[in-house]
């Protein structure tokens, strides 16, 4: 014998209800995640501002592992992602979102209201601001000839010996069409010929590094006068009192970012932890820990002056430069870069 029973349509959204109320089983928490990070003094910043906090909020740890930019790629195509989040270059994330390798990003769950205008982006988020700035050797350039622009800088007069800079067109030809006259509003997109015939002009004089320490030690050593160089890179040895100096003129503005590998199996909680790192508190922790201004602008007002005068970001030194255009470089970067080390050889 068959019984039916008939079920109001009260019934029905009562239950459903009940259903959405419930916590999901989706939400469940890992016990960890793993987060992939270039490591070294960003590293330990990282872990003072962000990885034992969050530890401490959620009670999931961090498990830190070495950002091999080329393993993002294969973990994702073969379907094995080992990564929850990941920390590279603003650059080199737009590549990979550009390639479908990244999750998109909540921002019903990521906070933006008070993010630097343009930082959001759909499968990426910088979380820091670095910067490519001038930089000289205080004992090799006297007070008055200090460069205040790029086009300072390429003064043969002013500076007759060697001038540092990066041995990658990222970075190097916004300088040099800075130095040319280009409006930092109009670098984009980048005038290659212009570019290369603005370095044409001092190139028998380029001292050509390869990594960030190297740039830092050419100035120190004073094996250069002045250069271009990161921010970073030269603020705890002119603390230590060696005889370097830099200024955020001109500055070009770069950026660390996170982004999630598609695929990741602990999804939800790599975007909560994202959320968290971009809150103004950790934010200013992390500008305390290393020298690169906050992406939440409320993170300034936790900061004090001294500290301030020194990071990229602040209300005095933002101003000063432009943002690199990462989605440009992505879309755009290896065909240039075949023209630049063209031109390099040549």
């Amino acid at each position: 014998m068959t019984t039916s029973r008939r079920v109001s349509r009260r019934a029905v959204l009562g239950a459903a209800a009940t259903v959405l109320a419930a916590p999901p089983l989706a939400r469940a928490k890992p016990a960890s995640i793993v987060v992939a990070s270039s490591g070294g003094k960003l590293e330990e910043a990282f872990t003072a501002a962000y990885y034992k906090p969050f530890t401490a909020k959620t009670g999931i740890e961090i498990v830190s592992t070495v950002n091999t930019y080329s393993k993002l790629k294969a973990m994702v195509e073969a379907g094995a992602v080992e990564w929850d989040v990941a920390q590279m270059d603003s650059s080199a994330a737009a590549t990979n979102a550009a390639q479908g390798l990244l999750e998109k990003l909540d921002y019903g769950v990521i906070d933006k209201t008070d993010l630097i205008a343009g930082v959001p982006h759909e499968s990426y988020v910088p979380c820091d601001v670095a910067a490519a700035v001038m930089s000289w050797n205080t004992k090799n350039v006297k007070a008055a000839d200090v460069p205040q622009t790029w086009a300072e800088l390429w003064d043969m007069k002013r500076f007759g010996g060697q001038r540092g800079f990066w041995k990658q067109p990222f970075q190097t030809m916004e300088i040099a069409l800075l130095a040319d006259g280009v409006a930092k509003d109009k670098l984009y997109p980048i005038d290659v010929e212009r570019a290369l015939k603005s370095l044409d002009r001092i190139k028998s004089q380029i001292f050509w590094w390869t990594s960030g320490g190297q740039s830092a030690q050419i100035l120190i050593d004073g094996d250069i006068a002045a250069g271009m160089t990161w921010n970073g890179r030269v603020f705890d040895p002119k603390l230590a009192g060696a005889p370097v100096d830099f200024n955020f003129n001109q500055a070009l503005f770069v950026a660390d970012a996170w982004m999630i590998p598609r695929g990741t199996k602990n999804k939800q909680a790599a975007m909560d932890f994202i959320a968290f790192t971009l809150q103004a508190g950790p934010q200013a922790e992390f500008s305390k820990a290393i020298p690169y201004g906050p992406v939440n602008r409320k993170a300034l007002a936790l900061l004090d002056k001294q500290r301030l005068a020194f990071l990229p970001s602040s209300e005095e030194n933002l101003p000063k430069g432009v943002f690199q255009n990462f989605d440009w470089w992505a879309q755009n970067g290896q065909k240039v870069g075949e023209v630049f080390n063209s031109w390099i050889l040549s």
